[in-house]
């Protein structure tokens, strides 16, 4: 992977920013992994690319992605050489979760009111030839 820092944007989403569970560098981590893969559709940074970038650990990098992979932030797939441990690739997926949150409200009762029957021409209650209707411009006179 190229050693420079990437130029892409990163994207900090409120569910992240405000997730409480998660330590702040696994925060930053989250929004670097958005930016690497701004590119490709996947991140496939090294943990040594972390290290340098961040100049923390092994354990710290592999700590936050731990935690970023708990709560279904990212998923990770590691490919290994068969019969060895050597792990070959590892792409680093942004997972997106659907809304956690059960409003409890089904569409049809929220939209009751939004029927054929109420929004026909015969059911408008202003109409101008209505005694009901009055006109508000007494200059423009109706013929």
């Amino acid at each position: 992977m190229d050693r420079s820092e990437p130029s892409y944007y990163s994207i900090l989403p409120a569910p992240v920013r405000y997730d409480k569970r998660l330590i702040p560098n696994a925060k930053i981590l989250y929004a670097e992994i958005t930016s690497l893969t701004n590119q490709l559709g996947f991140c496939y940074a090294s943990n040594r690319y972390f290290e340098e970038l961040y100049k923390v650990s092994t354990q710290s990098i592999n700590t936050w992605l731990q935690q970023l992979e708990k709560y279904g932030y990212i998923e990770r797939f590691i490919y290994r050489d068969l019969g060895t441990k050597e792990i070959l690739n590892r792409y680093i997926v942004i997972f997106e979760k659907p809304t956690q949150v059960n409003l409890n409200r089904p569409i049809k009762e929220i939209l009751k009111d939004n029927s054929k029957q109420l929004n026909t021409k015969s059911n408008i209650s202003f109409k101008k030839k209505s005694k009901r209707f009055q006109n508000v411009n007494p200059r423009k006179n109706e013929k």
